[in-house]
């Protein structure tokens, strides 16, 4: 894993005589750990299973076996990480503001659409496609957005939760960068990044040797300035499955408990207990 300090000296050093320095954008900006720090109020209460997952989908398994997302099962975060490195080494991201409609619905759907753009897709696509091949290999997997509360200018990065049972635990990946956040050596949901920005251990939080964007360097300040300001709410589908979208009907969202009355973003269910979001068959 690499050293978030070692990272930030290097980092500090190289900007450092720029103008504007304190204002640089790869410095984490202090009003989005305060925005969230305002807005925290969850509660961890036990409630009915709500999750659906379609799992083990031998037709998925059939062919991302042949487009070469083939590893060894294990069932277990070993795996997992193995599956996101294959997707990222074969599907890149670009950013591009993509279609993604009820004609790209499921996996397979998403990698023609990539292959169509030389396997090049946006954010929302690799997760789509990492959290289909999850599911397919047998993990409860889900594509998450993740939002700022910016309603003009609504900016969403997308991810994947799974949940491993080895760990017992969710984690959280980013297959646009290969990623995976660790903080003491145990990989983080996307809740606990929350947590650990909002405590002050940003400096702790480190990352996965192989993480890169296209097989480049990524840098761990500017992820997490890109991410303080995009978990504020977090939506995923309560069914994860090869026939349904994440549309209004099919979201839930995690906020605060003083944005449950919010209308943005939009979602079936909206939720501050951090067990209904994450509880699964």
């Amino acid at each position: 894993m690499k050293s978030i300090s070692l990272k930030l000296d290097l980092t500090i050093k190289q900007i450092s005589d720029e103008p504007d320095f304190a204002e640089h954008a790869y410095i984490i900006p202090q009003i989005n750990i305060e925005k969230l720090r305002q807005h925290n109020e969850y509660i961890n209460e036990p409630c009915k299973e709500i999750l659906k997952y379609e799992l083990n989908n031998q037709k998925v398994f059939n062919y991302v076996k042949e487009k070469g997302i083939d590893v060894e099962n294990h069932h277990n975060f070993s795996t997992v990480c193995a599956l996101q490195k294959k997707v990222a080494e074969i599907y890149h991201h670009d950013g591009a503001n993509y279609s993604h409609d009820k004609e790209n619905i499921g996996t397979i759907a998403q990698i023609e659409f990539a292959q169509k753009q030389n396997n090049y897709t946006n954010c929302r696509g690799m997760a789509i496609i990492l959290s289909g091949v999850l599911r397919a290999y047998g993990f409860q997997a889900n594509v998450v957005e993740c939002h700022s509360d910016d309603v003009n200018s609504p900016e969403i990065h997308v991810v994947c939760e799974v949940f491993c049972e080895d760990l017992n635990k969710t984690v959280l990946l980013d297959p646009s960068n290969n990623l995976i956040y660790y903080l003491n050596s145990q990989p983080l949901s996307l809740i606990e990044l929350r947590e650990a920005i909002i405590n002050d251990q940003s400096e702790k939080i480190t990352l996965n040797e192989d993480s890169s964007h296209n097989g480049e360097d990524v840098s761990i300040i500017q992820l997490l300035a890109y991410m303080s300001k995009n978990l504020m709410f977090l939506v995923k589908g309560i069914k994860s499955d090869e026939t349904h979208e994440l549309r209004d009907e099919n979201r839930i969202c995690l906020v605060p408990a003083d944005y449950l009355d919010k209308d943005y973003p939009k979602a079936s269910l909206r939720t501050n207990n951090i067990q209904k979001f994450y509880i699964s068959k």
